[in-house]
């Protein structure tokens, strides 16, 4: 085959290809999958709050948020147990 040769069958099989492609594209677009929603929702905390470990089962003992409350004490956000400033 000679060079001239060559380049015409490179070129009709880019051509081929392009169309194909083409031809495809919006097929397979059409079968992604949807946007997935946030898994959380993101807020901010109010002012002076503090991680604390909470000492109520309801919360399982675990460090959650912690409001300033009067006096020096703060009150657990879950479960609403106040304990003194640490």
């Amino acid at each position: 085959m000679s060079p001239t040769e060559t380049g015409l069958v490179i070129t009709v099989w880019v051509i081929v290809a392009v169309a194909v492609a083409a031809r495809l594209g919006p097929l397979l677009r059409r079968h992604q999958p949807t946007a997935v929603p946030p898994y959380a929702a993101f807020t901010k905390h109010p002012a002076g709050a503090r991680w604390l470990a909470c000492d109520t089962t309801t919360c399982g003992h675990m460090t959650t948020i912690h409001t300033p409350q009067p006096g020096g004490a703060y009150r657990c956000f879950g479960c609403g147990h106040t304990k003194g400033d640490q």
